[in-house]
């Protein structure tokens, strides 16, 4: 009776939905009618939180002066302005746009002047990361005052403290210093500065079409990292709460239960991931660690033990609670490991030499087709690049 009772409350609840998905589903198609749509060119080919082949590739494409805009330098002086840099005095009809110089995201130069360009989505700081940057420039012949960096990050956080390399921020934060070395710096957002930068761009060129609507899909796929982002065919969110109140047991029921059906899509995705693994790397020099997934923190889902790494594993853990925030990445196999002797920008206690951040929710990753496929290329790609590098390391 009980079973039965449970049964019915569940079919009124979906019920309701179902019937609140078709009320908007009537009006998304009232708003398709009259033009609208969710296609977007630039999530067609890429993640929308990819920083280097959407966004740095598009921001650079429109700082370029000789970019296919034919806007010349238009663009780039409406950026310097809304960054509040256009005292810089970088010549801008004279500039030259680049991307990935030196590994740097964005570098803009007119020969005298410099501008670093560093962009973060999702990806963590890298060591030495900007100390590096500005040292490769400066090695060309730039002068701490001709050198400007930008961080660009989607809350405006400024950058950890070990990628400076030595450097440190002052007070105000508006420069790097070092030694007597002393760069100009700044933090931007994509929530403030990148969108009226781009809805500047779409004022000036109002009237030619096509050039507009990249302008506005590229600020939807902005609003897609804040996740703001509202599709024509989602539920209102009031109608989605009187649902909800009308049902609210069903509901309870789903959420108590929410969680641990996350965990079994999680532990099940992994298991496939482990086995596909296994066939990519042979099993006589590789192992898949067997850490059962708990909802707490630094659970290890994935191990990869190799005979070529003598202090290392590659590992997939979750830093956040719940099973969230996943990176992978070489951490050491044992804690008496000092990192700081073999990475004078570790702490003794530090577990990672390398990382790298996947997503903040694998699960809603999982659901979507093909993320198995993502992943294990994205696994295979970090450890080529960093096999080398990792098995050359030793403790002194």
């Amino acid at each position: 009776m009980e079973i039965k009772s449970q049964k019915d409350v569940f079919e009124r609840l979906f019920a309701a939905m179902n019937k609140g998905y078709m009320a908007a589903k009537a009006q998304a198609d009232r708003q398709r009618a009259m033009g609208k749509h969710d296609y977007n060119i630039f999530t067609l080919f890429y993640k929308f939180s990819d920083e280097v082949n959407l966004h740095s590739n598009f921001i650079a494409s429109l700082l370029d002066p000789n970019g296919d805009h034919y806007k010349g330098d238009l663009f780039l002086k409406l950026f310097l302005e809304t960054c509040g840099i256009d005292d810089f005095s970088i010549d801008t009809s004279r500039a030259t746009v680049f991307k990935e110089f030196k590994h740097i995201d964005i570098y803009i130069s007119d020969g005298k002047k410099h501008i670093i360009l560093e962009n973060k989505v999702y990806a963590k700081d890298q060591p030495t990361q900007i100390a590096r940057y500005i040292e490769a420039i400066k090695k060309e012949g730039a002068e701490d005052e001709d050198i400007y960096v930008l961080y660009l990050h989607p809350d405006g956080e400024l950058p950890k403290g070990d990628s400076l390399g030595g450097y440190k921020l002052n007070q105000d934060n508006t420069k790097l210093e070092k030694e007597g070395s002393s760069i100009n710096f700044k933090v931007i957002s994509y929530d403030k500065e990148i969108l009226e930068w781009i809805d500047r761009c779409k004022n000036e060129v109002s009237n030619i079409t096509d050039l507009n609507v990249f302008l506005s899909q590229y600020k939807d796929v902005i609003e897609m990292i804040y996740d703001r982002y509202k599709r024509i065919d989602e539920m209102e969110t009031a109608n989605l709460v009187e649902i909800f109140k009308e049902n609210y047991t069903a509901v309870s029921e789903i959420a108590n239960n929410y969680q641990e059906t996350r965990k079994k899509i999680i532990d099940e995705f992994f298991e496939k991931l482990s086995e596909k693994l296994k066939k990519v790397y042979n099993e006589n020099c590789y192992k898949i660690g067997g850490e059962k997934i708990a909802s707490n923190k630094y659970c290890q889902p994935i191990k990869i033990e190799s005979t070529n790494w003598d202090l290392f594993n590659f590992a997939i853990e979750f830093m956040g609670a719940n099973l969230t925030n996943p990176i992978m990445g070489f951490v050491k196999k044992d804690k008496t490991i000092d990192l700081s002797k073999i990475d004078n920008t570790k702490k003794a206690d530090d577990f990672w030499i390398k990382s790298e951040k996947i997503c903040v929710d694998i699960c809603e990753e999982i659901v979507e087709e093909n993320f198995d496929e993502f992943l294990l290329s994205k696994i295979k790609g970090f450890i080529d690049t960093n096999d080398k590098e990792i098995s050359n390391l030793n403790q002194n």
